[in-house]
Protein backbone atom coordinates (compact mmCIF):
# COMPACT_ATOMS: atom_id res chain seq x y z
CA UNK A 1 0.00 0.00 0.00
CA UNK A 2 1.56 3.33 -0.99
CA UNK A 3 2.50 5.85 1.68
CA UNK A 4 0.07 8.69 2.24
CA UNK A 5 0.85 11.99 0.56
CA UNK A 6 2.26 14.58 2.95
CA UNK A 7 1.91 18.26 2.11
CA UNK A 8 5.18 20.11 2.67
CA UNK A 9 4.89 23.82 3.35
CA UNK A 10 7.34 26.19 1.66
CA UNK A 11 7.71 29.27 3.84
CA UNK A 12 9.10 32.62 2.69
CA UNK A 13 12.08 33.24 4.94
CA UNK A 14 10.96 36.75 5.78
CA UNK A 15 8.00 35.18 7.56
CA UNK A 16 10.08 32.51 9.26
CA UNK A 17 12.37 34.94 11.08
CA UNK A 18 9.85 37.77 11.49
CA UNK A 19 12.32 40.49 10.63
CA UNK A 20 11.08 43.93 9.58
CA UNK A 21 11.50 44.42 5.83
CA UNK A 22 11.83 47.65 3.94
CA UNK A 23 8.71 49.76 3.61
CA UNK A 24 8.53 48.51 0.03
CA UNK A 25 8.33 44.72 -0.49
CA UNK A 26 11.32 42.74 -1.69
CA UNK A 27 10.21 42.43 -5.28
CA UNK A 28 13.43 42.43 -7.29
CA UNK A 29 13.50 39.30 -9.40
CA UNK A 30 15.62 38.84 -12.50
CA UNK A 31 13.62 38.80 -15.71
CA UNK A 32 14.65 35.21 -16.44
CA UNK A 33 13.39 33.98 -13.07
CA UNK A 34 10.08 34.00 -11.25
CA UNK A 35 9.61 34.21 -7.48
CA UNK A 36 9.04 30.77 -5.93
CA UNK A 37 5.83 30.61 -3.95
CA UNK A 38 4.42 27.14 -4.54
CA UNK A 39 4.05 24.29 -2.09
CA UNK A 40 4.74 20.72 -3.07
CA UNK A 41 3.93 17.24 -1.85
CA UNK A 42 6.11 14.31 -0.79
CA UNK A 43 5.38 10.69 -0.11
CA UNK A 44 6.71 9.09 3.04
CA UNK A 45 8.33 10.68 6.06
CA UNK A 46 11.92 11.06 4.81
CA UNK A 47 13.35 14.52 4.33
CA UNK A 48 13.60 15.51 0.66
CA UNK A 49 17.06 15.90 -0.87
CA UNK A 50 18.55 19.12 -2.22
CA UNK A 51 17.98 17.75 -5.70
CA UNK A 52 14.28 17.11 -5.06
CA UNK A 53 13.70 20.52 -3.50
CA UNK A 54 15.51 22.37 -6.28
CA UNK A 55 13.56 20.35 -8.85
CA UNK A 56 10.34 21.57 -7.21
CA UNK A 57 11.54 25.11 -7.88
CA UNK A 58 12.54 24.40 -11.49
CA UNK A 59 16.27 23.89 -10.96
CA UNK A 60 18.37 20.85 -11.78
CA UNK A 61 21.47 20.29 -9.65
CA UNK A 62 24.76 20.12 -11.56
CA UNK A 63 27.54 19.97 -8.97
CA UNK A 64 28.87 21.32 -5.66
CA UNK A 65 30.85 24.55 -5.66
CA UNK A 66 31.85 24.71 -1.99
CA UNK A 67 30.76 24.13 1.57
CA UNK A 68 31.17 25.48 5.10
CA UNK A 69 30.18 24.43 8.59
CA UNK A 70 26.48 25.23 8.08
CA UNK A 71 26.10 26.17 4.42
CA UNK A 72 26.80 24.81 0.95
CA UNK A 73 26.91 26.30 -2.52
CA UNK A 74 25.64 24.29 -5.48
CA UNK A 75 25.66 24.94 -9.21
CA UNK A 76 22.23 24.47 -10.77
CA UNK A 77 20.45 25.09 -14.04
CA UNK A 78 17.03 26.57 -14.55
CA UNK A 79 14.87 23.89 -16.21
CA UNK A 80 12.75 26.50 -18.00
CA UNK A 81 15.70 28.62 -19.13
CA UNK A 82 18.22 25.90 -19.96
CA UNK A 83 21.04 28.33 -20.71
CA UNK A 84 20.77 29.97 -17.28
CA UNK A 85 23.10 28.56 -14.62
CA UNK A 86 22.83 29.80 -11.05
CA UNK A 87 24.68 29.38 -7.77
CA UNK A 88 22.46 28.13 -4.96
CA UNK A 89 23.51 28.98 -1.42
CA UNK A 90 21.93 26.52 1.03
CA UNK A 91 21.92 27.30 4.76
CA UNK A 92 21.21 24.56 7.30
CA UNK A 93 19.04 26.21 9.95
CA UNK A 94 19.67 23.49 12.52
CA UNK A 95 23.46 23.91 12.33
CA UNK A 96 23.72 27.69 11.98
CA UNK A 97 24.54 29.66 15.18
CA UNK A 98 21.57 31.37 16.82
CA UNK A 99 23.19 34.81 16.47
CA UNK A 100 23.58 34.22 12.75
CA UNK A 101 19.91 33.21 12.44
CA UNK A 102 18.60 36.14 14.49
CA UNK A 103 20.80 38.91 13.12
CA UNK A 104 22.98 38.18 10.12
CA UNK A 105 20.86 35.93 7.91
CA UNK A 106 17.79 38.23 8.10
CA UNK A 107 19.99 41.20 7.16
CA UNK A 108 21.45 39.31 4.22
CA UNK A 109 17.99 38.39 2.95
CA UNK A 110 16.77 41.95 3.47
CA UNK A 111 19.70 43.77 1.90
CA UNK A 112 20.95 41.64 -0.98
CA UNK A 113 17.75 41.54 -3.08
CA UNK A 114 17.75 45.35 -3.18
CA UNK A 115 21.24 45.56 -4.66
CA UNK A 116 21.71 45.89 -8.41
CA UNK A 117 25.20 46.71 -9.69
CA UNK A 118 27.29 45.24 -12.48
CA UNK A 119 30.12 44.35 -10.07
CA UNK A 120 27.94 42.71 -7.42
CA UNK A 121 26.51 39.19 -7.62
CA UNK A 122 22.77 39.40 -8.28
CA UNK A 123 20.24 37.92 -5.87
CA UNK A 124 17.40 36.27 -7.80
CA UNK A 125 15.20 34.45 -5.30
CA UNK A 126 15.02 32.80 -1.86
CA UNK A 127 12.85 30.27 -0.07
CA UNK A 128 12.83 28.04 3.01
CA UNK A 129 12.14 24.34 2.66
CA UNK A 130 12.50 21.45 5.13
CA UNK A 131 14.82 23.29 7.52
CA UNK A 132 17.06 24.87 4.89
CA UNK A 133 17.17 28.34 3.33
CA UNK A 134 17.91 28.47 -0.39
CA UNK A 135 19.27 31.59 -2.09
CA UNK A 136 19.33 31.64 -5.89
CA UNK A 137 22.30 33.75 -7.00
CA UNK A 138 24.12 34.80 -10.13
CA UNK A 139 26.83 32.28 -11.07
CA UNK A 140 30.35 33.59 -11.68
CA UNK A 141 32.05 30.86 -13.71
CA UNK A 142 35.71 31.83 -13.29
CA UNK A 143 35.94 31.28 -9.54
CA UNK A 144 37.19 33.60 -6.82
CA UNK A 145 40.10 36.01 -6.72
CA UNK A 146 41.96 34.15 -3.98
CA UNK A 147 42.10 30.98 -6.07
CA UNK A 148 43.27 33.02 -9.04
CA UNK A 149 46.13 34.63 -7.11
CA UNK A 150 47.15 31.30 -5.56
CA UNK A 151 47.25 29.69 -8.99
CA UNK A 152 48.74 32.45 -11.15
CA UNK A 153 50.48 34.75 -8.69
CA UNK A 154 50.27 38.55 -8.47
CA UNK A 155 48.58 40.48 -11.25
CA UNK A 156 50.48 43.19 -13.19
CA UNK A 157 49.77 46.69 -11.98
CA UNK A 158 47.90 47.86 -15.07
CA UNK A 159 45.42 44.98 -14.79
CA UNK A 160 45.22 45.39 -11.01
CA UNK A 161 44.16 48.98 -11.51
CA UNK A 162 41.12 47.84 -13.45
CA UNK A 163 40.22 45.27 -10.80
CA UNK A 164 40.60 47.82 -8.00
CA UNK A 165 38.42 50.27 -9.90
CA UNK A 166 35.60 47.70 -10.20
CA UNK A 167 35.81 46.87 -6.49
CA UNK A 168 35.82 50.53 -5.49
CA UNK A 169 32.92 51.42 -7.79
CA UNK A 170 30.82 48.60 -6.34
CA UNK A 171 31.75 49.62 -2.79
CA UNK A 172 30.86 53.25 -3.50
CA UNK A 173 27.47 52.06 -4.76
CA UNK A 174 26.93 50.17 -1.50
CA UNK A 175 28.05 53.09 0.66
CA UNK A 176 25.79 55.43 -1.30
CA UNK A 177 22.92 53.09 -0.37
CA UNK A 178 24.00 53.27 3.30
CA UNK A 179 25.14 49.63 3.12
CA UNK A 180 28.45 48.36 4.44
CA UNK A 181 29.75 44.94 3.42
CA UNK A 182 32.03 44.29 6.43
CA UNK A 183 33.67 41.20 4.93
CA UNK A 184 35.50 42.31 1.82
CA UNK A 185 38.26 39.82 0.99
CA UNK A 186 39.63 37.90 -1.99
CA UNK A 187 37.34 34.92 -1.33
CA UNK A 188 34.33 37.22 -1.70
CA UNK A 189 35.44 38.59 -5.06
CA UNK A 190 34.26 36.39 -7.91
CA UNK A 191 35.11 36.49 -11.63
CA UNK A 192 32.44 36.01 -14.27
CA UNK A 193 32.99 34.55 -17.73
CA UNK A 194 34.28 37.90 -19.04
CA UNK A 195 36.55 38.29 -15.98
CA UNK A 196 34.61 41.15 -14.45
CA UNK A 197 34.82 41.29 -10.66
CA UNK A 198 31.66 40.54 -8.66
CA UNK A 199 31.39 41.13 -4.91
CA UNK A 200 29.50 38.35 -3.13
CA UNK A 201 28.45 37.16 0.34
CA UNK A 202 26.42 39.71 2.29
CA UNK A 203 26.27 37.65 5.49
CA UNK A 204 27.79 40.49 7.54
CA UNK A 205 26.35 43.40 5.55
CA UNK A 206 24.51 46.10 7.45
CA UNK A 207 22.23 49.01 6.69
CA UNK A 208 23.55 52.12 8.38
CA UNK A 209 21.47 55.14 7.33
CA UNK A 210 22.53 57.18 10.38
CA UNK A 211 26.23 56.38 9.86
CA UNK A 212 26.52 55.09 13.41
CA UNK A 213 29.68 53.42 14.64
CA UNK A 214 29.55 49.62 14.69
CA UNK A 215 30.32 47.42 17.66
CA UNK A 216 29.97 44.04 15.96
CA UNK A 217 33.42 42.71 15.14
CA UNK A 218 33.02 40.53 12.08
CA UNK A 219 34.94 39.77 8.93
CA UNK A 220 38.41 38.31 8.47
CA UNK A 221 41.46 39.10 10.59
CA UNK A 222 43.77 39.44 7.58
CA UNK A 223 41.67 42.32 6.26
CA UNK A 224 40.71 43.88 9.60
CA UNK A 225 41.49 47.51 10.43
CA UNK A 226 43.25 48.49 13.69
CA UNK A 227 40.06 49.67 15.37
CA UNK A 228 38.42 46.29 14.74
CA UNK A 229 41.45 44.38 16.03
CA UNK A 230 41.49 46.46 19.22
CA UNK A 231 37.73 46.10 19.77
CA UNK A 232 36.88 49.77 19.51
CA UNK A 233 33.67 51.18 18.00
CA UNK A 234 34.43 51.67 14.32
CA UNK A 235 33.15 53.35 11.18
CA UNK A 236 32.11 50.39 8.97
CA UNK A 237 32.60 52.44 5.78
CA UNK A 238 36.22 53.09 6.73
CA UNK A 239 36.67 49.43 7.69
CA UNK A 240 35.56 48.50 4.16
CA UNK A 241 38.16 50.93 2.82
CA UNK A 242 40.92 49.30 4.88
CA UNK A 243 39.92 45.87 3.56
CA UNK A 244 40.12 47.19 -0.01
CA UNK A 245 43.67 48.36 0.70
CA UNK A 246 44.58 44.83 1.81
CA UNK A 247 42.96 43.40 -1.32
CA UNK A 248 44.87 45.78 -3.59
CA UNK A 249 48.17 44.97 -1.88
CA UNK A 250 47.64 41.21 -2.20
CA UNK A 251 46.55 41.40 -5.84
CA UNK A 252 49.67 43.37 -6.80
CA UNK A 253 52.24 41.53 -4.65
CA UNK A 254 50.83 38.07 -3.97
CA UNK A 255 51.63 38.68 -0.28
CA UNK A 256 49.65 39.65 2.82
CA UNK A 257 50.31 43.23 3.94
CA UNK A 258 50.61 42.27 7.62
CA UNK A 259 51.82 39.12 9.34
CA UNK A 260 48.84 37.98 11.39
CA UNK A 261 50.86 35.12 12.92
CA UNK A 262 52.94 37.55 14.99
CA UNK A 263 50.23 38.34 17.52
CA UNK A 264 48.01 41.36 18.00
CA UNK A 265 50.67 43.72 19.38
CA UNK A 266 53.03 43.09 16.48
CA UNK A 267 50.25 43.40 13.90
CA UNK A 268 49.24 46.79 15.30
CA UNK A 269 52.87 47.92 15.19
CA UNK A 270 53.06 46.91 11.53
CA UNK A 271 49.82 48.75 10.81
CA UNK A 272 51.20 51.90 12.44
CA UNK A 273 54.66 51.81 10.87
CA UNK A 274 53.66 50.71 7.33
CA UNK A 275 57.08 49.41 6.36
CA UNK A 276 56.59 47.37 3.19
CA UNK A 277 59.29 45.62 1.11
CA UNK A 278 58.51 47.65 -1.99
CA UNK A 279 61.98 46.91 -3.43
CA UNK A 280 60.82 43.33 -4.11
CA UNK A 281 58.00 44.43 -6.40
CA UNK A 282 57.91 46.49 -9.56
CA UNK A 283 55.15 48.82 -8.44
CA UNK A 284 54.78 52.52 -9.11
CA UNK A 285 55.38 55.12 -6.45
CA UNK A 286 51.82 56.29 -7.10
CA UNK A 287 50.48 52.88 -6.05
CA UNK A 288 52.70 52.78 -2.97
CA UNK A 289 51.44 56.18 -1.82
CA UNK A 290 47.82 55.14 -2.29
CA UNK A 291 48.27 51.97 -0.23
CA UNK A 292 49.87 53.90 2.63
CA UNK A 293 47.07 56.47 2.42
CA UNK A 294 44.39 53.77 2.64
CA UNK A 295 46.21 52.20 5.59
CA UNK A 296 45.82 55.33 7.70
CA UNK A 297 45.76 54.07 11.28
CA UNK A 298 43.26 56.63 12.54
CA UNK A 299 39.98 55.82 10.79
CA UNK A 300 38.79 59.43 11.10
CA UNK A 301 41.68 60.50 8.84
CA UNK A 302 41.41 57.47 6.55
CA UNK A 303 40.12 58.38 3.07
CA UNK A 304 36.59 57.56 1.99
CA UNK A 305 35.85 55.39 -1.03
CA UNK A 306 35.08 58.57 -3.01
CA UNK A 307 38.55 59.94 -2.31
CA UNK A 308 40.18 56.67 -3.36
CA UNK A 309 38.29 56.68 -6.66
CA UNK A 310 39.65 60.18 -7.32
CA UNK A 311 43.23 59.14 -6.55
CA UNK A 312 45.96 59.57 -9.15
CA UNK A 313 46.57 55.82 -9.41
CA UNK A 314 42.95 54.94 -10.19
CA UNK A 315 42.59 57.90 -12.53
CA UNK A 316 45.24 56.44 -14.82
CA UNK A 317 44.31 54.17 -17.72
CA UNK A 318 42.16 51.32 -16.43
CA UNK A 319 42.30 47.69 -17.43
CA UNK A 320 40.92 44.36 -16.22
CA UNK A 321 41.62 40.66 -16.13
CA UNK A 322 40.31 40.43 -19.69
CA UNK A 323 43.76 41.35 -21.00
CA UNK A 324 45.40 38.41 -19.25
CA UNK A 325 45.99 35.12 -21.12
CA UNK A 326 42.75 33.16 -21.42
CA UNK A 327 43.81 30.42 -19.03
CA UNK A 328 41.70 31.23 -16.01
CA UNK A 329 38.78 29.25 -17.45
CA UNK A 330 40.43 25.99 -16.39
CA UNK A 331 40.14 27.00 -12.73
Amino acid sequence: MPSPQRKRKVTPFTTLLNFVPYKKPLNYVHSDLKQSTKSSTRSGSNQPTYRQILSDHNYSLIKSLGSGSYSKVKLAQNSKKTSLKVAVKIVNLSKAPSDFLKRFLPRELEIWPKIEHQNIIRFFDSFEDSGYVYMILEYASNGDMLTYIQKYGPIPEIQSRGIANQICQATKYLHDQNITHRDLKLENLLLDQSNSVKITDFSFAKLNPKHDLSRTYCGSKSYASPEILTGEPYDPHKADVWAIGAIMYIICTGKMPFNENRGLKKILEEQKNLVFPWFRFQLSECFQKLICCIFTYNYIKRPSIEVILESEWLKEKKSSLQSLPDNEKDM
